[in-house]
């Protein structure tokens, strides 16, 4: 289509912005192109050598031999039989019972919060986040015509006293805040849980103020070390709506994620889904029903891919606290990633380019999760991604620019 086509777009297309992430993505890319070996710190996945493949393939083969149905359309909230096994699965291991009217499955969890976004988002509506926060739910959000605002984090997670701080403010200039999206386990970006008393407190000011909480959950299920009951385990005005997903678990490939709600915001959910996916993929959902019930994430999951993963964790915090001792960097017992931070007032942007350019590493800037002007000094690392030898050789590569430079 010609130059002119721009006269077809939507006035709301002027809201919709890129992806930095995509554009490290593309850079990297180009450089592989030319022949660059590249290490790369950058990826939000899980390691697919995790991911029993083998034992997946077995039932992938399993289920389109004998389940004619798997390649078929399903009722749009998913097959009746994953939402009562899920509903089994989230008593045992996340410590609260939902019914299986109550879970819409989505195409992973990021239809979930689009498709929620989509039903309670009216143009200029408030929606509160952590800042620094995921920046494809930020995106989308925004995309919807939400304004965010962003609440300071520490090592606790979000802070609840500037929360409430927050709030006071907005509700005295009459603004509309429509809800608050937190990922209280293992952040992205920072990697940071949020501790039991800021969830309590959470809760209690969502109450005060009578406001939904958005509860992502994508890293509920990456947990090393410690205790993180999460909020929907806590609530007990029913405010929490939680986005999960079998991403990190299954692989981010097979697109099954749920969105827990009821009454008539979960109807009004469907009444979207249905014109924009129709479905979740089916045959995934039918792999994913038999991955559950045959027991394989405690197998495969908890017993062999968590273990895994905490090594790559450990290997990154004592590269980093071997390379660069008197760096700021956070230290994640849950999720995929660890924020490291510049000196004062470095530009991580750029930092981050001549990492690439320079020594091979890709790594991904922190400034674009920022709701604000902040985190400019920010670098987000991944460790579930590449190899320990990967990470190891990595982050002495960051480790001599970080030095050549400051």
């Amino acid at each position: 289509m010609a130059m002119k086509d721009v006269k077809f777009l939507a006035g709301r297309a002027n809201w919709i912005k890129g992806s930095a992430l995509a554009d490290v993505m593309k850079k990297a890319a180009e450089l592989r192109a030319q022949g660059r070996e590249l290490i790369s710190l950058s990826a939000g996945d899980p390691d697919p050598n995790l991911i029993p493949r083998s034992v997946l393939g077995e039932l992938a083969k399993e289920v389109l031999e004998n389940i004619p149905a798997s390649v078929m359309y399903t009722p749009a909230n998913g097959i009746p039989e994953l939402r009562e096994e899920l509903s089994k699965f989230l008593e045992k291991y996340e410590g609260y019972k939902v019914s299986p009217g109550e879970i819409i499955i989505t195409v992973g969890g990021t239809g979930a919060l689009d498709l929620l976004g989509r039903v309670l988002i009216d143009q200029g509506d408030i929606v509160i986040t952590e800042n620094p926060s995921y920046i494809n739910s930020i995106l989308a959000f925004e995309q919807l015509g939400a304004k965010i605002v962003g609440i300071p984090m520490d090592e606790n997670g979000m802070r609840t006293d500037l929360l409430e701080e927050k709030l006071k403010e907005l509700e005295a200039r009459g603004e509309k805040v429509k809800f608050i999206y937190t990922i209280p386990t293992g952040q992205n970006p920072m990697g940071v849980t949020m501790s039991k008393e800021r969830r309590k407190a959470l809760l209690e000011i969502a109450s005060e103020h009578d406001l939904l909480i958005v509860e992502d959950a994508a890293y509920n299920f990456m947990r090393y070390e410690g205790k993180a009951t999460p909020l929907k385990a806590m609530d007990r005005d029913g405010r929490v709506i939680v986005a999960g997903t079998l991403s990190k678990v299954m692989g981010t490939g097979f697109r099954i994620g749920w969105l827990i709600t009821g009454g008539a915001i979960g109807k009004k959910v469907l009444m979207e889904k249905s014109p924009v996916d129709f479905c979740a993929p089916t045959i995934s959902q039918y792999i994913a029903l038999e991955y559950l019930k045959r027991g394989y994430f405690e197998e495969y999951h908890l017993k062999k891919g968590l273990p895994g993963y905490k090594e790559k964790r450990d290997a990154m915090l004592n590269a980093l606290e071997e390379n660069l001792p008197d760096a700021e960097f956070t230290r994640p017992i849950a999720g995929m990633f660890v924020m490291l931070f510049l000196p004062e007032g470095a530009d991580g942007m750029a930092f981050a380019g001549e990492l690439m350019e320079k020594k091979g590493v890709v790594v991904v800037p922190g400034k674009p999760f920022y709701t604000d002007e902040s985190g400019g000094n920010a670098i987000r690392l991944n460790f579930s991604r590449p190899s320990k030898e990967e990470i190891e050789e990595g982050i002495k590569r960051l480790a001599e620019l970080y030095r050549e430079k400051f």
